[in-house]
């Protein structure tokens, strides 16, 4: 049986590589460090979930791409977990309106990884239902 695919786009080669490091056991991750090379990697492949960071060319680059990704007809169903680093300023916003950015799930860095697998495998499993 395959498994499925993540793609992590973070502009932290650091925390790319220790996040891939945790989840290359159970998935397939494939990597980007910029909104530009999340958008090349979909193209040639498209992942089962995207992990994705929200500052990195520009402040909004990851709420951008989520929004662009959410609208496409070959990417909207692809599930979005945002992993930033923004705590304030995600928790402020997300709490006040919650249609803000097009995601599904939201964590902070760094990540509690019980709590992010748990997460990826409930983004995935509702993917298939």
């Amino acid at each position: 049986m395959e498994r499925p695919t993540i793609l992590l786009v973070d502009d932290d080669a650091v925390f790319v590589d220790a996040l891939k490091a945790v989840l290359a056991a159970d998935y397939e991750v494939r990597t980007a460090f910029s909104g530009e090379g999340a958008v090349a990697s979909i193209a040639e492949r498209t992942p089962d979930l995207i992990i994705l960071d929200v500052m990195m060319s520009y402040l909004s680059e990851g709420y951008d791409l989520a929004a662009m990704l959410k609208k496409g007809d070959k990417t909207a169903h692809i599930p979005i977990l945002i992993l930033t680093g923004v705590e304030r300023t995600f928790e402020v916003r997300s709490r006040l309106e919650q249609t803000w950015v097009d995601a599904d799930a939201f964590m902070t860095k760094p990540p509690d990884f019980g709590k992010l697998r748990s997460t990826i495998a409930s983004l995935l499993k509702a993917k298939k239902e």
